[in-house]
């Protein structure tokens, strides 16, 4: 069996990771927790619309329909209440996800702490409010929901034996991750490359990318950790591309950067940067650009991952 815990602060893509495997490998695939995920979407529409207030309040970006201001003010007074009212306001967040002064905001103010799905919630917002609506794949995939606790899985992975460990990536959650580091064979790090122009929500004073770097550093030599497989996924490539396709300038965030803005350039920064941070430069760590939503991608990469642990495994056993 072998043993991997797939690591990085919170909003990476672990657990997304964790539902692909699931998909494609797990016995029941993801209908154990298909009806849960209803409610979890209706949260994340109400995330995705209030952040996005939030932002164009907080950039003076004025509404395109005097309706919309009214609004504006009825959707606010829901969410101050906490209360489930999302098929009451549907029809509002519709009117507002519709105005071109919220698409302003959504499509320029690339720092807005806002869930990667909220697009794609927000555009499907008639299906997903529809009283028989039940939750998709894709649905399950781009939904978020905070990991507040150590969760084991077990996976047979083209004959070999996973066992999988997801935790939660919050800084007040890392203190649990020590008891699993014994004898893991494997570690996945994530690392949102997305997240190169906005601040950790914990401390806004620091770059989320940055901090993502320095647990990084911490991971990669820990001394438990000398063997280990180490396997870097730097993701959410989907909405790196458009933030700097928006032209969210990765220089302005990583003064040390010093060449074009474009996709090739810039992924082959981030990698050696953090490639940057082993210490031992003769370990390897096996990096792989990643879009963990995508599941034709994810299939191709969780099998090059394989192959690599299984390599690695038999040569340190001696048997290669």
């Amino acid at each position: 069996m072998v043993a991997c815990q797939c690591l990085g602060p919170s909003e990476t893509g672990k657990t997304t990771v964790l539902k692909q495997l699931k998909l494609m490998y797990g016995i029941k695939g993801l209908e154990t927790e298909r009806q849960t995920y209803r409610r979890v979407v209706h949260l994340n529409v109400m995330r995705a619309i209030q952040a996005l207030m939030e932002g164009l309040q907080d950039a003076n970006i004025p509404l395109e329909k005097e309706e919309n201001v009214h609004n504006l003010e009825i959707l606010s007074d829901s969410l101050e209440a906490e209360s489930d009212m999302f098929t009451d306001v549907v029809p509002v967040i519709k009117a507002l996800w519709a105005d071109a002064g919220i698409q302003t905001t959504f499509q320029t103010i690339t720092h807005l702490h806002i869930q990667d799905s909220a697009k794609y919630f927000l555009d499907h917002i008639d299906r997903v409010a529809n009283p028989e609506y039940i939750p998709t794949d894709n649905d399950i995939l781009q939904a978020r929901v905070k990991t507040l606790a150590v969760s084991e899985h077990i996976f047979n992975i083209d004959n070999v034996v996973y066992r999988i460990f997801d935790v939660g990536g919050q800084k007040s959650l890392r203190k649990y991750w020590a008891p699993y580091f014994d004898d893991v064979n494997a570690i996945i790090f994530m690392a949102a490359l997305s997240a190169y122009d906005q601040p950790c929500e914990e401390d806004p004073k620091l770059n989320r990318l940055q901090e993502c770097l320095v647990l990084f550093n911490e991971i990669a030599n820990h001394k438990l950790f000398t063997m280990t497989s180490m396997i870097l996924f730097l993701n959410k490539i989907d909405i790196f591309q458009r933030k700097l396709d928006a032209g969210s300038l990765v220089s302005r965030h990583f003064p040390e950067y010093r060449g074009p803005n474009d996709y090739h350039t810039t992924t082959v920064f981030f990698q050696y940067r953090f490639l940057q941070q082993c210490k031992d430069m003769q370990k390897q760590v096996y990096t792989h650009f990643t879009h963990a939503t995508d599941t034709n991608q994810m299939r191709v990469i969780v099998v090059a991952v394989n192959t690599i642990v299984q390599r690695l495994n038999l040569s340190s056993s001696g048997l290669l």
